[in-house]
């Protein structure tokens, strides 16, 4: 974790097969022996569960990966935390205004293509069922998520690939391929704008912070953080 060094860490795409292949695996294996044990473990806790053991394995991969310098580097960024409040806090204000003209927008367009919440955000709302188990869900959403999400798709493809390809290129990939693995759940295909904005808010902090991990993670927690309130203040 070194962005003086010009060197692209190409080992670091082992992450995403750790990613995408613990979320093949682990979670149906979960989600299998869940469904045995007749709601002792509910079947949504299982896929935290699962998506939390993934979660670990690509952080403690990448820890491992640059495990040389990795103290340096967080020290330095969270010590320059503290500059960027600002940033954060202008870039989600423009991605809430962003947003909020969108949906905006949709509402005058024929009914197939408006929708109030994406599939995604209702999707999430299974997690929220069972009050008992909503410090898991907290943690999951709100701290593990954020942490990985950006490992891969700020530090991964923006950080290291972007030393390569150059940052911009790399910015619009990361934002794209951030939006798209959004979708499964979709039922249009404007719900992606919503997670597109999201991707270029953090692509954003990340980028006009001089590439501060630090900086895009506190940006994805506190907007998980909000959505976390959010849904389980309609649940509740």
């Amino acid at each position: 974790m070194n962005h003086s060094q010009p060197k692209t860490a190409w080992r670091d795409l082992w992450a995403f097969f750790i990613y995408f292949t613990g979320q093949a695996v682990i979670i149906p294996i979960l989600t299998l022996l869940a469904i045995g044990t007749n709601d002792v473990l509910p079947v949504p806790i299982a896929i935290i569960i699962g998506s939390l053991l993934v979660s670990l394995g690509v952080i403690s991969f990448l820890i491992w990966s640059h495990r040389h310098n990795v103290r340096t580097y967080l020290v330095q960024c969270f010590s320059n935390l503290r500059h960027y409040i600002k940033l954060i806090i202008f870039t989600y204000i423009c991605y809430i205004i962003a947003n909020a003209v969108f949906m905006l927008t949709i509402s005058h367009l024929p009914k197939k293509w408006q929708f109030e919440e994406t599939g995604n955000q209702e999707a999430l709302k299974m997690f929220f069922e069972n009050p008992q188990w909503l410090p898991l869900v907290f943690i999951s959403i709100v701290i593990v998520t954020p942490i990985t999400e950006e490992l891969l798709f700020r530090y991964v493809i923006v950080g290291e690939l972007g030393k390569k390809f150059g940052i911009g290129i790399m910015g619009i990939i990361s934002i794209a391929t951030f939006a798209s693995l959004h979708m499964q759940a979709s039922q249009t295909i404007l719900e992606i704008i919503p997670y597109i904005l999201m991707g270029a808010m953090f692509v954003m902090t990340y980028i006009k912070s001089n590439c501060n991990i630090v900086v895009s993670i506190t940006t994805h927690m506190f907007n998980n953080f909000i959505a976390f309130v959010a849904i389980t203040m309609q649940t509740l």
